[in-house]
């Protein structure tokens, strides 16, 4: 653990955070202070809704920082053929650019134990995703599921080639610590794990603990008081211990 939290600088923190401004009632005019945040701070992704993302590629052109496309977003029950035509959109417009996939995974199906077709829906977008250069991430929703059904998701996600095994959009409830283990347990070593959907009840501490349990990437809105108190904090709790 202490080796842990001494890797854990600003920097550092900032590369584990997916900066988002996902609500429907978002303006423009929020989106362009938002891609000053995320610059600000150099966060590894800018997550918005699609209507907002040739913006936000804009805004960020030449920082490196990437554009996150949502696919299928807030629900996942699209057809896999729309998933399919999503991506391919966000392929086109994204291209030359750093960006990359959240899709929402078609929960009913998984706890229908239709498991060809949730996998393939999956794979069918990350095929997308590679075939562009980036990665994809699945989000598995895992309010909805059971301990048994998070590790099937995992396995499955894995199976159809995604990179990421992500908790949950914000719209339905956040994970809980132990689902977070669950979910690194049960992933292969290649595939990391996402943590998203606490919304306004991130807290640094909450942070910390699903750092702690194993996630590799933080979602969330509000990520730079998170690294502002988690950097100062961590900092000081070190230097106390020397």
């Amino acid at each position: 653990m202490d080796k842990l939290l001494s890797t854990l600088t600003r920097e550092k923190l900032a590369q584990m955070m997916d900066f988002s401004s996902l609500n429907p009632n978002v303006t423009e005019a929020e989106i362009l202070e938002g891609c000053k945040i995320a610059k600000e701070y150099n966060f590894k992704g800018f997550h918005v809704n699609p209507i907002w993302v040739p913006t936000v590629a804009r805004e960020l052109e030449g920082t490196g920082i990437e554009t996150g496309y949502v696919v299928s977003f807030p629900f996942g029950t699209n057809p896999t053929e729309l998933k399919v035509a999503e991506a391919k959109y966000a392929a086109k417009i994204l291209k030359g650019k750093p960006w990359v996939i959240d899709m929402v995974t078609n929960v009913g199906k998984l706890k229908g134990k239709d498991y060809d077709y949730y996998k393939k829906d999956i794979a069918e977008v990350a095929k997308v995703a590679h075939d562009a250069g980036v990665e994809c991430k699945a989000i598995l929703e895992v309010s909805f599921l059971t301990d048994d059904e998070i590790v099937a998701a995992c396995e499955l996600a894995a199976e159809a080639g995604a990179d990421w095994v992500k908790t949950s959009t914000g719209r339905h409830g956040g994970p809980t610590l132990e689902q977070v283990r669950l979910m690194r347990k049960y992933s292969p070593p290649q595939v990391k794990v996402k943590v998203a959907g606490t919304g306004s009840f991130w807290t640094p501490m909450v942070v910390l603990g699903c750092i702690l349990a194993g996630a590799e990437r933080i979602g969330t809105r509000n990520a730079p008081w998170i690294v502002d108190e988690l950097s100062g904090i961590i900092a000081d709790m070190l230097k106390q211990q020397k």
